[in-house]
């Protein structure tokens, strides 16, 4: 693998990390003021989980280091950067989002480039 495909690697999952700690991190932080159990903090991962759900899901093909998952993670960081903006997020999140639609086009793009000169040789 290349230079620039292991840095874009290296980008694309510390933003996708980010995506998914930052609304447990949020979640988290700002309990409802009538929490008395566990259960009520239970309920707030579940939240989140459900939140993050479509992101959990490229988890094989990011260990993998798949350039088709990325591909689609792409289009996934995008919809969810849509989405983030829309409802006004935080810009951390924001930042996250759009880190993770640029690193995950560009692993695509080299990856999938290293992988036609392999074959073509």
């Amino acid at each position: 693998m290349s230079r620039n495909t292991q840095l874009a690697y290296r980008a694309m999952l510390t933003c996708y990390v980010l995506m998914l700690l930052l609304p447990l991190y949020s979640t988290l932080s700002n309990p409802p003021a009538h929490v008395d159990s566990l259960g009520d903090y239970a309920v707030g991962v579940l939240w989140w989980l459900f939140k993050v759900l479509p992101l959990l899901l490229f988890i094989p093909g990011l260990w993998q280091r798949s350039h088709k998952a990325s591909a689609w993670l792409s289009y996934v960081a995008i919809l969810a950067f849509a989405i983030i903006v829309g409802v006004g997020a935080s810009p951390l999140m924001i930042l996250a989002s759009l880190g993770l639609f640029l690193s995950s086009m560009l692993f695509t793009r080299w990856a999938k480039a290293e992988q036609s000169t392999t074959h073509n040789t």
